[in-house]
């Protein structure tokens, strides 16, 4: 058996062996993935500038599964979250009927959200109220699970937050774009655990592990 017989054969195998990795570990796991957590989201019963989540303010129109309107000036949001990594799209909690995106806690100020999936590091955590037109953007902040977070990590990761943010929720108002470019919140994860919470500027999150 010649040289390049025997290399074309090694070269084989090698690719044999790299399919059944794939296939007995995931790309997630991989990627190493930390344990699910549960994130409940407290959102406060108006906007920042006192304005009401969902509807006109002094008419109100919530967002409901058939766009029916609520006539209730305090329209609660629909919450969603999403999960922000590195260098792939956002993985938000939330529901879908043909196509449309709804929260799975229809005009509730309170929201549960369980077994989300987060990464074995720092992520970006993405609070949003779902419009049919336009996302809110409730919150976002950037969480650390343990392990050291440089400079350079903590920039980019931060610059990734507020692009998926921007994207998710596309800035209307000059106040809205000012407020997003204050300094982010930056917390350990444990620090949001259930009997304290992390106060942002429009809500609060409770955080504690599933397994």
């Amino acid at each position: 058996m010649n040289r390049d017989s025997v290399s074309g054969k090694t070269h084989r195998m090698r690719s044999l062996w790299a399919v059944l990795l794939i296939l007995v570990f995931p790309v997630h796991c991989l990627a190493g993935e930390g344990k699910p957590i549960r994130i409940t989201v407290a959102a406060d019963h108006t906007k920042a500038n006192g304005k009401p989540w969902d509807g006109i303010p002094g008419l109100g129109a919530g967002r409901g599964p058939t766009d029916i309107p609520i006539l209730n000036k305090d329209a609660p949001p629909d919450l969603a979250v999403c999960v922000v990594r590195l260098e792939t799209p956002p993985e938000c909690s939330m529901r879908y009927v043909k196509l449309k995106q709804y929260s799975i806690c229809q005009n509730s100020y309170e929201c549960i959200f369980e077994r989300v999936s987060i990464p074995d590091g720092p992520f970006g955590l993405i609070i949003l109220d779902l419009d049919s037109r336009r996302h809110d953007l409730v919150g976002l902040l950037l969480m650390t699970t343990g392990k050291a977070l440089t400079l350079d990590q903590r920039a980019a990761l931060e610059s990734e937050i507020r692009r998926r943010a921007d994207q998710l929720a596309p800035p209307f108002s000059r106040g809205e774009k000012q407020r997003r470019l204050g300094e982010m919140l930056v917390v350990p994860m444990d620090r949001c655990a259930e009997a304290k919470g992390c106060r942002l500027v429009q809500s609060e999150i409770r955080v504690t592990s599933e397994e």
